[in-house]
């Protein structure tokens, strides 16, 4: 059985259909009889969960609002009700996109990624780098769900009481992290996909400026430079394209240029998509830091001071991990963001390389040059809404911000 780039995602869209963040079908080629009934099903079931979420973040907000136990203090509490408003309206606006303007959002992202895959890969290889990146897909999904299990669902359970309605309220605010999880994981596998192509690219323009022997390099199999490359995930076919002119060469780098330009447009409008969503899923994670870390780090002490009730050990623990699990979701989303930025620079440095050897593969240096404009001026940034751009920098920055103001509560406690 031939494997496409649907298979690919098939994993994660399963997960996303169970959450209401993705339409039954993504693949094109699948034909089913009543697609009207398909969609009035995903529109039903985005409704439903939409409710399900107002419902828990009116029972959160009252909550909050009524907490007796001076644990929270009242600047703690106002932070923690902020991120409840972030979060249930992160889950509400991505389920209202995904039923209207996103609807076909992620079968365009695939169809352009395909046709990039097409020049890239020779047919057995594209079997092979498939079914290696679904394997990492399910990896992610089954990472997410063990920290899922080891935290949320123990810390609901030292949450819940006796009450239907809270349990009900309890089950909203799992779910509402499970879609900002699901989020990421849609944003970033697009993002890690283009970056692992840009890969493949500045492959094969190492390979003609580090080779001695030109002729060799015109001939190279792929099989050749699948043992030369460190990273197995992709196996080369962009040798596919016959060269014996200098004029194929030059349709090579034109090639080449189209398929650079293709993975920017997939980058820009995979972030014009989810720009939205990604702003509020990170005032959400961020915001989420206050109340955890600050409740987490005052129930241990408390324990302490009560000659170490265990019950109060363990729920603050779990806190700190629920915390701990949420920025390790962003520093995964920012690095994701920060290695495809810097791949797509190391792309443009391999054309200033090759512009040290014109005559290597017969490409031209006015073609090299074009190659090189091209790049330089296509660099691309994780510019979110125009707030600020996903990187490291921004991480660190946000996060130092984020603990210097609960080390400022902590010492006023």
């Amino acid at each position: 059985m031939e494997h496409n780039i649907y298979f690919v995602i098939q994993p994660l869209h399963f997960v996303s259909r169970i959450l209401g963040l993705s339409p039954f079908h993504i693949d094109p080629n699948y034909t089913f009889r009543n697609k009207g009934a398909c969609t009035f099903c995903h529109i039903i079931q985005a409704t439903l969960i939409i409710l399900l979420l107002l419902y828990g973040l009116n029972k959160g907000v009252l909550h909050t609002a009524e907490y007796s136990e001076t644990v929270l203090q009242l600047s703690v509490r106002v932070v923690y009700i902020i991120n409840l408003l972030f979060s249930n309206f992160t889950g509400i606006l991505a389920l209202i996109f995904t039923v209207t303007r996103n609807r076909n959002h992620m079968t365009n992202m695939l169809s352009m990624l395909s046709r990039v895959d097409n020049k890239l890969f020779r047919n057995k290889s594209k079997q092979s780098a498939y079914s290696q990146q679904r394997s990492r897909v399910i990896m992610q999904l089954w990472i997410m769900l063990i920290l899922f299990g080891t935290v949320n669902i123990p810390l609901n359970f030292l949450l819940s009481v006796d009450e239907w309605t809270w349990s009900l309220a309890l089950f909203s605010q799992t779910f509402r992290s499970a879609i900002d999880t699901a989020i990421i994981l849609q944003y970033t596998n697009i993002v890690l996909m283009v970056k692992q192509r840009y890969q493949l690219i500045k492959h094969l323009l190492s390979e003609a400026a580090t080779t001695d022997d030109v002729n060799s390099t015109r001939h190279m199999d792929a099989e050749h430079l699948r043992s030369k490359n460190n990273n197995q995930i992709f196996p080369m076919a962009t040798y596919n394209l016959k060269i014996d002119t200098n004029s194929n060469n030059l349709y090579t780098i034109r090639d080449l240029r189209l398929i650079c330009s293709e993975l920017c447009d997939v980058l820009h409008a995979n972030n014009k998509s989810y720009e939205v969503l990604i702003l509020f899923d990170v005032i959400t994670i961020l915001t989420i830091t206050v109340p955890t870390t600050y409740s987490g780090v005052m129930m241990i002490k408390l324990a302490i001071v009560e000659n170490g009730l265990f019950q109060l050990y363990l729920k603050g623990v779990i806190i700190l991990c629920d915390c701990t699990f949420m920025l390790l979701s962003l520093l995964w989303l920012t690095i994701c963001c920060q290695t495809t930025t810097e791949e797509i620079r190391n792309t443009f440095l391999c054309i200033q390389k090759l512009l040290l050897y014109p005559n290597a593969l017969g490409w031209s240096t006015p073609e090299l040059k074009s190659f090189s404009s091209q790049l330089k001026n296509s660099i691309f940034e994780f510019n979110i809404c125009g707030f600020f751009t996903l990187n490291l920098q921004f991480f660190c920055a946000s996060v130092s911000v984020v603990f210097t103001y609960i080390l400022v509560l902590y010492q006023s406690s």
